[in-house]
């Protein structure tokens, strides 16, 4: 049994006062030439893992980073929490509710959006070789959890990048916010049949759809009396003597700690349930935007940050990098849900201007690409390589999306009335 000591503490503490110093200080910068702050916080990781100080001087890195359990788990721990909080902050862009109200052309463009990179990625993917699995993958479910994770969009990435170019009030950002939040529910939705099959060397097909129809039961509970129940609760919080916001974030908090142990619970790992709880959270009654922004601030400030700069310590990103996966996984999501938008925005008899600007939205892969890969990383369904060539696509896609989305808009003339 491992116990901490006083040296423990004190390389967690330098750990965290390294990592969070780089992390926000690369974040920064990379902000301040209007590249996405995870670029940066991803960046710190590399620089202080066995890519870069590793290199240089693997001695000093060891001894900041050693391969101890007792330390590793301490850090990564606080990383895991990163990873929780961030789904949890990416559920209140998912407004179902929204969704629902904006009609046929929201759910076909979401949807499509979806399907259509599954169907193109999945032949594609299935002609991988198999150094490119992971221990517990089979054929079909790694062609099958890339071909998801392709089709996965940022909903965060985009409400910023909309938010950025003062057209977040316009009815083309309505439709793509709502259309972006069917994308994500529909998309997670094919994740946890994926982490189903998984495990499902162990689970006989009866329990496996036990598994998968509990999962979507629990989806639809919680985004009907569960955001009722939400509300209600926020309502006598906010009556209290209890410190406002505090009370209301610890509310918030307690939603994502008792969702992600039901889906844990129901066999499915438990970032599905704190992003479940988020969107409760932000198609609930009550929860105003500076709620949100203010938890959301919180969390990016010290969490997120920390999980991501985490992801270089493990991976050493030039052993890592391969050529061939790293573009073909590249052109496949960004292609495919650029093409799977604009084609679901023309079923719903929108515009081809308006159709163009859909499918351009639809390219970021964002935090939800890395945080997927990372959970599958865990699981042994893929390897180090496509864990890479995952995280090259989410932050290429989405400094890309930005000045596209910007170019698109200006050619329809688009401008935020509000």
């Amino acid at each position: 049994m491992h116990y901490l000591n006083e040296s423990h503490i004190l390389l967690f503490l330098l750990q965290i006062l390294v990592l969070l110093g780089l992390a926000k200080t690369l974040s920064v910068l990379c902000e301040s030439i209007k590249i996405p702050a995870i670029a940066g916080e991803i960046l710190a990781g590399i620089i202080l893992g066995p890519t870069l100080f590793g290199r240089v001087s693997p001695s000093l890195q060891i001894w900041l980073f050693p391969v101890d359990q007792t330390q590793s788990t301490m850090l990564e721990t606080v990383s895991w929490l990163g990873v929780f909080f961030l789904l949890l902050s990416s559920g209140f862009h998912v407004n179902i509710g929204h969704a629902i109200r904006s009609g046929r052309a929201a759910m076909l463009i979401g949807i499509v959006g979806v399907l259509f990179p599954v169907a193109i990625g999945y032949p594609i993917f299935s002609t991988f070789d198999a150094t490119y699995w992971g221990d517990k993958a089979t054929a079909l479910s790694f062609a099958l959890f890339l071909s998801v994770a392709s089709s996965i969009t940022a909903i965060s990435v985009v409400a910023r990048a909309l938010g950025d170019l003062k057209i977040n009030k316009t009815p083309q950002a309505s439709l793509a916010l709502a259309a972006c939040a069917v994308n994500d529910l529909f998309g997670w939705l094919l994740f946890t049949v994926v982490l189903s099959l998984v495990s499902s060397h162990s689970t006989s097909s009866v329990e496996l759809v036990i598994t998968i129809l509990g999962i979507i039961g629990f989806i639809v509970f919680s985004i009907t009396f569960g955001t009722k129940m939400f509300s209600a609760a926020l309502k006598r919080v906010e009556v209290t003597l209890l410190p406002q916001p505090a009370a209301a974030q610890t509310l918030i908090v307690s939603a994502g700690l008792l969702c992600g142990a039901i889906t844990q619970l129901l066999g499915i790992h438990a970032i599905l349930g704190f992003f479940i709880a988020g969107i409760m959270v932000g198609s609930a009654k009550g929860v105003s935007d500076n709620l949100r922004n203010s938890f959301s601030d919180t969390l990016h400030a010290i969490f997120v940050p920390i999980f991501f700069a985490t992801l270089g310590l493990k991976i050493d990103f030039l052993v890592g990098l391969k050529l061939y996966p790293t573009v073909i996984f590249t052109a496949v999501a960004i292609l495919g849900k650029f093409m799977g938008a604009w084609l679901g925005a023309r079923m719903g008899k929108q515009a081809p201007r308006t159709s163009a600007l859909m499918g351009l939205i639809f390219i970021p892969g964002g935090a939800m690409e890395i945080v997927v890969a990372t959970l599958a990383l865990e699981l042994q369904l893929i390897g180090q390589a496509i864990f890479v060539a995952i995280v090259f696509s989410a932050l290429a896609s989405s400094i890309l999306a930005g000045p596209l989305i910007g170019i698109q808009a200006r050619r329809m003339g688009l401008s935020s009335t509000g």
